[in-house]
């Protein structure tokens, strides 16, 4: 079977061969492009990042070797979705996190939303949501600088075009790895989000939980922590408890 671990995401792939969770053919597993810290793309073709840690792992639980899991950007293409936030048809959680503001290291004037009222932001919609409930409809027209992915507000952030980018720690702290030196996490949460995988059926959601709790037991998912998400390390000292079936 040719190896599939390295082609680029969002190439389709049809899946007719796949019966079941753990039974042959390939598994295709969304993930978030852009979304440093979580995904990251190798030169190789290959991915890393803290979301793949997971996905491998589960994988490998539900049958699959590396050379039959292809990842994919676009969650219709996939047989599970990585990174599902608050989504009630996944299993897990497997992080529990918040979002929170970078900023740039030498600007000592933003400690948390208060001090953008008069500041330019770069976000997603989703992302931003917190900031435009407590700022409001006019400072979102006049300061919120919408973007698909939150690794596309970093050029902005680094060249003085936006104050701040809104996105959760995990990420910002990938953004934070590609400037070294340059930026700075807040440390203010804004709101809480859960990371689960998104599967179509109860039975399958069932083997996640079960790959996932194997993983909390093992020490996989602390190695993983340790290893992708940095400085949050101390923020996730242990395992979030899954959600009752």
């Amino acid at each position: 079977m040719r190896h599939v671990a390295a082609l680029f995401l969002g190439l389709s792939l049809t899946v007719a061969s796949l019966t079941s969770c753990g039974r042959g053919g390939v598994l295709v597993v969304g993930v978030r492009v852009g979304y440093p810290g979580l995904v990251v793309r190798l030169p190789d073709g290959g991915y890393t990042g803290f979301d793949i840690a997971i996905a491998q792992y589960v994988a490998r639980e539900l049958g699959y070797s590396d050379g039959r899991i292809m990842y994919t950007g676009d969650p219709d293409e996939a047989d599970i979705v990585v990174g599902a936030t608050d989504a009630a048809d996944s299993a897990g959680p497997y992080l529990v996190t918040g979002s929170d503001l970078l900023v740039r290291a030498r600007d000592l004037t933003i400690a948390g939303p208060k001090d953008l009222r008069d500041r330019r932001v770069c976000g997603t919609r989703a992302d931003a949501a917190p900031l435009v409930r407590k700022l409001g409809a006019a400072w979102t027209a006049a300061f919120l600088a919408v973007a698909n992915v939150p690794a596309a507000c970093a050029p902005l952030l680094a060249k003085g075009t936006v104050d701040a980018i809104v996105a959760d720690a995990p990420v910002l702290v990938g953004l934070d790895a590609q400037y070294p030196g340059r930026f700075r996490l807040c440390g203010r949460s804004l709101a809480v989000h859960r990371y689960g995988i998104r599967a179509n059926t109860e039975g399958t959601r069932e083997e996640i939980d079960a790959a996932l709790r194997r993983m909390f037991d093992d020490g996989a998912w602390k190695r993983a922590v340790i290893s992708h998400l940095g400085v949050l390390a101390t923020r996730y000292t242990t395992p979030p408890a899954l959600d009752p079936r």
